[in-house]
């Protein structure tokens, strides 16, 4: 009897024992007439208050907003070029001296030509008509004579010309601007002999085609101005031509010195590297979020690692193009972005991504992905940890913007709330859990 009096003591004891080594690693809820349940190990973070934003990434290329090239309608010999390809210029600096003596040339004799014309007319006026007949036949005359000196001599010119562009050193179309003058130079030697038969006849008539000669010197008057007019014309227009329309950077240059310039090819293309602009195409999906006046901040491996800039958009392109992308065409809506500072570091050509802020909120709930889950109707939720009873319940949320770490929770929860991170599909309303670092 004794004997078994101390066996049950030592069962007792060392029951008790097993029941403390237990306790010790497990915790439990005591509950009336139910067995204590075992609390689940979870991490948690507590929601808060702060500042978010989203945005959309696009990839831009640098431009320039002004750009201005340099055209020579005329084929004209090149003195001097005072510039080199990558030069910096300023508006109104001289590019190139071009060879205007035969322009000039032929503005003289115009003038000339002019001045006796004027005097004609002035005889005739005054009435001394069979003078002012004999002054008018000399003078056309000398017209003829001149008029067929510069036909032979724009004819000569032609046939060099010609030689060349069977050789293949001009183009076709300052060969054509050659036999153009040609033509208009033919076109002054038959004026020049019907005013010659006009003053003759005119000499025969004497002073019975007195008002008809007045008439006629007037309208040879007017001619000439015009022609010298326009000859005046040619020349601002070259002597405009031969400077700089814009502040820049010269980054092309197309002639050379003892050349001719050629119609149709730019002779100089400037650009302004002061004024530039960036031009990002955003795919269909994220148009609906763009705006004028958004932040724009501006990276790229020109940029260097560590250098962020900053611009806005400044315009939206009204419609959507299509354009060759790694998966093929692709749906896209060009903005144009305008830097506000490191336009330094910034060249046309050059490859950026723009990271387009399309939304800001201040003083909002926000929370990391990592506490949300999905249920199959996409619904979204958390599960919160009541820190009296620690036991977890499962809270539907309505989420708003999001950004790269974190999303906006506009209804479900509010800052405070103890929420579990990574939850486990297992956790179930009402568990138990305990807290871990």
């Amino acid at each position: 009897m004794k004997k078994f009096a101390i066996a049950l003591i030592v069962i007792a004891v060392i029951g008790g024992m097993i029941y403390l080594n237990l306790s010790k690693n497990t915790d439990t809820v005591p509950t009336l007439g139910t067995s204590a349940r075992k609390a689940i190990p979870v991490k948690a973070v507590t929601i808060h208050t702060g500042d978010i934003s989203s945005y959309i990434t696009a990839p831009g290329v640098v431009k320039e907003v002004n750009k201005s090239q340099v055209f020579f309608d005329t084929p004209l010999r090149i003195l001097n070029v005072t510039v080199e390809k990558n030069d910096p210029v300023k508006k109104g600096k001289k590019l190139i001296e071009l060879d205007t003596s035969s322009l000039t040339d032929e503005m003289e004799k115009l003038l000339v030509q002019k001045e006796i014309q004027s005097i004609t007319l002035k005889k005739l006026e005054s009435g001394q008509s069979l003078l002012s007949l004999e002054s008018q036949l000399a003078s056309a005359r000398n017209t003829v004579d001149q008029a067929q000196e510069n036909y032979r001599t724009a004819q000569e010119e032609y046939q060099k010309q010609l030689k060349m562009y069977e050789v293949g050193i001009i183009p076709k179309t300052q060969l054509e601007q050659y036999e153009k003058t040609v033509k208009d130079v033919k076109a002054a030697v038959d004026t020049a002999q019907l005013n010659l038969e006009s003053a003759e006849k005119a000499y025969q008539s004497s002073i019975g085609g007195h008002d008809l000669d007045i008439q006629a010197q007037i309208k040879n008057i007017e001619l000439l101005s015009s022609q010298i007019k326009g000859i005046e014309k040619e020349l601002d227009k070259i002597r405009s031509l031969e400077k700089a329309p814009i502040s820049g950077i010269v980054t092309e240059v197309n002639v050379m010195k003892g050349g001719y310039t050629m119609s149709g090819q730019p002779a100089f293309t400037i650009i302004d590297t002061e004024n530039l602009q960036i031009s990002a195409t955003v795919n269909e999906y994220n148009t609906r979020d763009l705006a004028i006046g958004q932040t724009v901040k501006i990276t790229g491996e020109a940029l260097g690692d560590d250098r962020e800039l900053f611009g806005e958009i400044t315009a939206v392109a009204p419609i959507a193009t299509k354009v060759q992308g790694a998966s093929g065409l692709e749906t896209v809506v060009e903005v144009t972005i305008t830097p506000k500072d490191g336009k330094e570091f910034l060249k046309p050509g050059l490859n950026v991504d723009c990271d387009i802020t399309t939304q800001e909120k201040t003083g909002v709930v926000i929370a990391e992905f990592s506490i949300f889950m999905n249920e199959k109707d996409r619904r979204q939720y958390v599960w919160v940890i009541d820190q009296e009873t620690m036991t977890i319940k499962k809270q539907y949320v309505t989420l708003g913007i999001y950004s790269d770490m974190t999303v906006e929770i506009v209804d479900g929860l509010k800052a405070g709330d103890v929420v579990v991170i990574d939850p486990q599909p297992s956790l179930k309303e009402g568990d138990k859990v305990k807290i871990t670092e």
